[in-house]
Parts: C-alpha cells; sequence; structure tokens
C-alpha cells in the first residue's frame, strides 16, 4: 500500500464543509489547508485535532490529541484511516430570505388586521469550526450553504416575526410607515440572531430587510383608510380656522366697545358728570316732551327696573313731577349775582347782563378729573393741574 504524502480539498464558497476520507494516514503524510479554510481530524465520530491555514507535516508535537489514539502510529508502523472535516470559513454573503407565510398583524394606527409578507438578504460565515462540526454537520459528508440557511430558517423566521411585530405594536409605526424603521429593524433582528446561533458557531454578517409589505387587499383597505383620514383632518383644520377668524372678530368687537365706553366715560368726568346722572337727564328731558302728564312716566319708571341708583333717581323725579302737577307753593327767592359791568342784579344761572349785555362769569371744570372751579381759577382745586387761559 502506498503511502499518503499530500491531503488537501479544494472547495468553492457554496460549501461550507467538505469531509475528505483518508485510509492510509501515516507519520509521513502532509497536510495543505487553504487561506479561509480549517481542518479538523476526526476518528471515530469524535472531533480531535484542528489545524488553521498553511501546510503541516503530521508529528507528534502538533496532533496531541490524535496521538493519544494511535501511539504506534508515529513509530512509522502501519498506517491507519481517518476522516479530516476541511471548513470554509469565508464570508457568504448572498443568502436570500423571505417569510414563508404572511404576519398578522394590528396596525396601531389604523385599527385594521393585515397581513404582512417580508423578505431581504443576509451572510453569514463559520466562527468556531469545532462547534459548527460537530453541532450542525456530525456525519454528512458535505454541508452546504442552503443546508445551513435550512438548519437556521425557523431561528431566523421567529427573530424577524418578533422584532417586526415589536416596533409596530410597541412604537405604534403603521405598515404605511414601516419603510422608514427598515434599518433599525434589521440591526434589532441582526443581533437577536447572532445571539441564537453562536453555540452553532455561526454568525451573521449583515442583514437586511427589503421591504415589508401588506397584501394588495389590506393596502388598498389602508390607503382608503388614510385618504378618509387626511380629509377629515383638513375639514377639521377649515373649521378650526373658521372659528378662529370668528373668535378674533368677537374680540375686535368687544375691545371697540370697551374703548368707547372708557371714551365716553372720561368725557363724563370732563364735564363733571357721570353715566347714571345722564341716564337721568335722558329719562327727565324724555318726561318733560311727553303730553301725557306726569302719572304715566311715574309708572313706567317704577317698571323699568334700571337698578338702584336709576330706580331711585325715577322715583324723585316722579315725586317732583306730582309736586308740579299741585297748586303752586310760595318759592323761596331765587339766587342772584351782581354784575361786573353795571351793578345790577341778575339771576345766578344767567350768562349774560339783563341791564348792559355784560357777559357774566361762569363756571369751569377741570380736564384731568372735572372738579368744577371758579372762572378766574388757574388751577384745579382738586388736583392742580393747569386751567386753560
Amino acid at each position: 500500500m502506498a503511502l499518503l504524502h499530500v491531503i488537501e480539498q479544494e472547495m468553492n464558497n457554496n460549501q461550507l464543509v467538505v469531509r475528505h476520507h483518508v485510509e492510509d494516514f501515516n507519520a509521513k503524510s502532509q497536510l495543505i489547508v487553504y487561506e479561509s479554510q480549517e481542518a479538523l481530524f476526526y476518528k471515530n465520530g469524535q472531533a480531535l485535532d484542528l489545524f488553521l491555514a498553511g501546510r503541516h507535516e503530521l508529528k507528534s508535537e502538533n496532533v496531541p490529541l490524535l496521538k493519544r489514539f494511535f501511539s504506534g502510529l508515529f513509530g512509522g508502523k502501519t498506517p491507519l484511516p481517518c476522516d479530516v472535516y476541511f471548513i470554509n470559513k469565508v464570508n457568504v454573503m448572498d443568502i436570500i430570505w423571505g417569510t414563508p407565510s404572511p404576519i398578522e398583524l394590528m396596525d396601531p394606527k389604523y385599527d385594521i388586521l393585515v397581513r404582512v409578507r417580508a423578505n431581504g438578504q443576509t451572510g453569514l460565515h463559520v466562527t468556531d469550526s469545532r462547534k459548527f462540526a460537530v453541532k450542525v454537520v456530525g456525519q454528512l459528508p458535505e454541508c452546504s450553504v442552503d443546508e445551513v440557511r435550512r438548519a437556521i430558517k425557523g431561528m431566523m423566521i421567529s427573530s424577524i416575526k418578533e422584532c417586526i411585530a415589536s416596533v409596530i405594536i410597541q412604537e405604534g409605526v403603521s405598515i404605511l410607515e414601516i419603510i422608514t424603521k427598515l434599518s433599525a429593524i434589521s440591526s434589532k433582528i441582526q443581533t437577536q440572531l447572532n445571539a441564537r446561533i453562536a453555540d452553532l458557531g455561526l454568525a451573521i454578517d449583515h442583514f437586511s430587510i427589503e421591504s415589508i409589505m401588506p397584501s394588495d387587499g389590506d393596502l388598498d383597505a389602508l390607503r382608503k383608510l388614510q385618504n378618509r383620514r387626511l380629509d377629515t383632518r383638513f375639514e377639521s383644520d377649515r373649521i378650526r380656522e373658521l372659528s378662529a377668524a370668528e373668535t378674533d372678530s368677537k374680540i375686535y368687537d368687544t375691545r371697540a366697545t370697551m374703548a368707547q365706553a372708557d371714551a365716553d366715560a372720561y368725557a363724563q368726568k370732563v364735564r363733571g358728570y357721570t353715566y347714571q346722572q345722564q341716564r337721568q337727564f335722558d329719562v327727565m328731558q324724555s318726561m318733560a316732551q311727553n303730553e301725557g302728564g306726569a302719572s304715566p312716566f311715574m309708572n313706567m319708571g317704577m317698571g323699568m327696573g334700571m337698578g338702584m341708583g336709576a330706580g331711585q333717581a325715577m322715583n324723585n323725579m316722579a315725586q317732583n313731577l306730582q309736586q308740579t302737577a299741585q297748586p303752586a307753593q310760595p318759592q323761596a327767592p331765587a339766587a342772584t349775582k351782581i354784575c361786573p359791568q353795571c351793578g345790577g342784579e341778575v339771576a345766578a344761572t344767567a350768562k349774560f347782563c339783563g341791564n348792559c349785555g355784560q357777559a357774566m362769569p361762569q363756571a369751569r371744570f377741570c380736564p384731568e378729573c372735572g372738579t368744577r372751579c371758579a372762572e378766574n381759577s388757574k388751577f384745579c382745586i382738586n388736583c392742580g393741574t393747569k386751567l386753560d387761559a
């Protein structure tokens, strides 16, 4: 039997593990491990020594585990059979995935049950050759990328469903807006999936979601609800704008009324009488112009309910009218004043002298506080404001 001198195995990127059976393994054999490969010796189904990339001369120094089983081998005796598993450590980047069945979710924004499908691409590589060979490959003569994808498919789909549902339900993201969360969901799935497959000696290099889409019928229903909500929001905004404009108009009218009332109050203050007195003057003038006599106005004044002050004023005016209707009583002499020009006696309310026509001095009112002052006063006796000449 010829001695085997070189043990090696060429692999393509779809092959992750290839078993190489060696019938005449001996101490003169050499092992060649290519870049991105590792070689694992097996005997009786047990994984022994692991070799990295390079050329290895099989001596007792670099096969410590194998030597325990075949101590006589390294004395140059009869070769013995064994298996060498070549593990491909290349990064496989083009694994296509998709959800085999729809994921049923409640859209949090439109409150409708939708069926969602997702698809994308991922990549992986072998991180621990011994764990991968023992837990995934076993006694298979070969293990491809497709077989690994099928082996971890259940864990992958489970992580995809959990992460998509978590984002939609917990963060309240609508299916129509999920495209803005694809990167975050992909990162979350990759982290969760790596934690699950680490014990298999595998790692996910990248994970990307290309689309998360509801079925055609559910998509149409979502769009109809979206358009209806947009129409309702537009109508609400229009009503809100009209209400705001109407409120502004009312506020303007109220402020204008208050400003006019302030102006009237100031004018009355300057003239020296209040609003209540003005109303009393108006009522008295109306009663004086009416030909119906005093009694009808007295009854009207009692029934108007103009407040305590106005009611009292009406009672006083009614009493004055009743006294006017009674026979005349002797009156006290009217107040008089002396004309400064001719010295003649004239009535206190006269504006001109009846003898010489001289203008009679008149009372003056302070423009600041409305206090009545003498005609020749230069300053207000109440607030000290300077009076016009």
